[in-house]
């Protein structure tokens, strides 16, 4: 335990209390510390381990084709933002007739306004379009695992926005539900016995996992869909 010495308005030392908290050993982050990386783990900075992973690819460009078909198979992007995104699609050098009609269509209030226009577009940009709801799920994940392992996206906010927010559960996908129990295990009393770089270490072993493994799914699937097309 550390001490105090009390001293009296005369200068003199007079009484020496004992102080109820204990300096932390070496090596052991002190109970405010670990509070402060408890709160602090979902909005920390990212961090790159591509160099410990170099077998995950860099993640796909924000205007990659493929990304987009996924993030409109799945309702991340609206009908009102096509319009934009197709501009934004021509300036990076893309261009086909249906790419060229969505970037001109003024009133557009929901998806359904423009579903067939930009599902043509998709595949006038070779995208075998229409996905699945699980070929999407799997290529967005994907996106989400190399921006982890590239320091694009801080790692426990990530796993929490696949696990809840992204797949339906029952989670069928091991590396989905691999992320799901280590959320589980991640709780104050993890964190008091020193178990959190552990488990940081096991999260990041999954997203390493999850975007390697994506891309040999994601090639089969196109090889499938080539096959289709013969």
């Amino acid at each position: 335990m550390a001490n105090w010495t009390i001293i009296t308005s005369t200068g003199a030392p007079c009484l020496k209390v004992y102080c109820p908290y204990s300096e932390p050993k070496p090596g052991k982050l002190p109970t405010s510390k670990k509070q402060q990386d408890f709160r602090c783990l979902y909005t920390d900075p990212p961090i790159s381990y591509a160099g410990q992973y170099p077998e995950v690819p860099k993640p796909e460009p924000r205007l990659s084709p493929i990304l987009l078909a996924a993030q409109w198979e799945r309702g991340f992007l609206r009908g009102e933002e096509m319009p934009s995104l197709a501009m934004d699609l021509l300036e990076a050098g893309l261009d086909t007739p249906s790419l060229r009609r969505l970037a001109g269509e003024m009133h557009v209030g929901c998806a359904s306004d423009v579903e067939d226009l930009v599902g043509r577009m998709f595949r006038e940009l070779c995208v075998p379009y229409p996905l699945s709801k699980t070929q999407a799920l799997l290529i967005y994940s994907q996106q989400v695992a190399r921006e982890v392992i590239h320091g694009q996206r801080n790692a426990w906010a990530a796993a929490s926005h696949l696990e809840k927010g992204t797949w339906p559960r029952p989670h069928e996908n091991p590396d989905i539900l691999a992320l799901s129990e280590l959320l589980d295990a991640l709780d104050w009393n993890a964190v008091n016995r020193d178990e959190l770089s552990t488990l940081t270490s096991e999260l990041i072993r999954v997203f390493a996992r999850l975007g390697a493994r994506a891309e040999r799914d994601r090639r089969m699937f196109f090889l499938g869909a080539l096959e289709g097309q013969g």
